[in-house]
Order: C-alpha cells, then structure tokens, then sequence
C-alpha cells in the first residue's frame, strides 16, 4: 500500500476504469492535492485502516465488494462520527441510489461523465479549499 506525506490533502480515489481513475488524478494535481488510486474495495479498505484520507472519491459499481461496502466499513471503524468526506462517483443516476448516498451521509453525488470543473469545485468546496 502507497504512504503518503501529509503536507497536502490526500484524496483517495476508488475507482475500476483505470483511465477513469487516471484523468481524476490528473485533474486534482491541478488544484494541489495529493490523489490516491485504489482499483478495489478492498484496496480502498486497507488503505482506509493504514492512513484515513481527507476525502474519498467513491465508484459504486466496483468488482467484488461494491461502494456501498466500503461505506458499510466506514461506519463500522467510525460509526456516526465518521469525518471523511464522502463524493461518490458513479454512472447510477436513479433517485434511489442517490437517497441511500444520502442516508449514509454521503457529501455529494456525482453522476458520470461531468465536466472536469464541477469535480474541482466540489473538491475545492468540501475541503475548503482556496482558488
């Protein structure tokens, strides 16, 4: 598992489409952060248990465990008090799906594809980022 140096926020990315995850990664280096990739959940859950990010952006349709399970492992590490910042990110558009991000706390929900800028104003915004 990568270790990060703490000197700016670290952003975990959650995501299978690697070129997905790639041009994501690209897109946060523009705004000053350090980005993260886990192609799994369970990747994502290691990473979680050995450095908490200061946000995760979070694919729900993942091989194995999905989204939803990384989130059900959130809650069970920091219960109610989870402070991680939670953007999902996913192709699932459907109302349903975007009351139960919300009923997790979820902090935004992104549907795919969206404009490179929305991604880094939201970012911006929930870290309290400056311009």
């Amino acid at each position: 598992m990568v270790h990060v140096a703490q000197s700016q926020p670290v952003i975990l990315i959650v995501e299978d489409t690697l070129d997905f995850a790639q041009m994501t990664m690209h897109i946060l280096s523009r705004i000053g952060v350090e980005a993260v990739h886990a192609l799994t959940a369970d990747e994502a859950i290691d990473f979680i248990n050995e450095q908490r990010p200061d946000l995760i952006l979070l694919d729900l349709n993942l091989p194995g465990k999905s989204g939803w399970d990384v989130l059900k492992h959130l809650k069970s590490v920091y219960g109610d008090d989870n402070t991680i910042p939670i953007i999902i990110t996913s192709a699932y558009s459907d109302s349903a799906n975007r009351l139960v991000g919300k009923l997790q706390n979820v902090h935004k929900y992104m549907i795919k594809p969206f404009p490179p800028q929305d991604l880094m104003a939201t970012v911006r915004e929930v870290l309290d980022l400056k311009d």
